[in-house]
């Protein structure tokens, strides 16, 4: 009979200690999550202006995936930054962009924006700007040091 008790006893204190952990676990914000992302978007827009690629390429994780039609994927942030160089140089590039939805996952642990792009060159032939306008999905998770990352990127122009 004592065998029992200690065993009940010990099954209380493990339940005890379960419910304790589960009701200390902190909620998820994620309306703050969601103006982070925001946030960071408009520090995106401004490094777009800025025209360095170094800077672009830090929105991304360091594994990060951006996937454009017709385009080979370009994997990793050195790959990005180099093809972010390139297209930067064409004369008259401009590039802006507009999420029209933010999710986040209510683990806190994904998140995923939707909106429009415009982007412009002008012609190497006739000196014409050329636009293309598209829709876009970034995937987000947040870094080690809590810095919400784009690991997923991809674009569709607009047809």
């Amino acid at each position: 009979m004592p065998s029992r008790a200690v065993l009940l006893a010990c099954l209380g204190a493990l339940l005890l200690v379960s419910c304790d952990r589960a009701a200390h676990k902190r909620a998820v914000d994620t309306a703050r999550i969601v103006d982070a992302i925001k946030t960071d978007e408009v520090h995106w827009n401004a490094d777009w202006k800025s025209g360095d690629a170094a800077r672009l390429a830090a929105h991304f994780a360091p594994d990060a995936v951006v996937m454009s039609s017709g385009a080979t994927p370009l994997v990793g942030t050195a790959a990005i930054q180099s093809a972010i160089s390139q297209l930067i140089s064409q004369p008259g590039f401009r590039f802006a962009f507009v999420s029209d939805r933010v999710d986040v996952a209510a683990s806190g642990d994904l998140a995923a924006t939707h909106g429009s792009y415009r982007m412009s060159t002008d012609d190497p032939k006739t000196g014409a700007p050329v636009t293309e306008a598209g829709s876009y999905v970034t995937v987000y998770k947040p870094g080690a040091n809590g810095v919400w990352k784009a690991v997923w990127d991809i674009t569709a122009p607009a047809r």
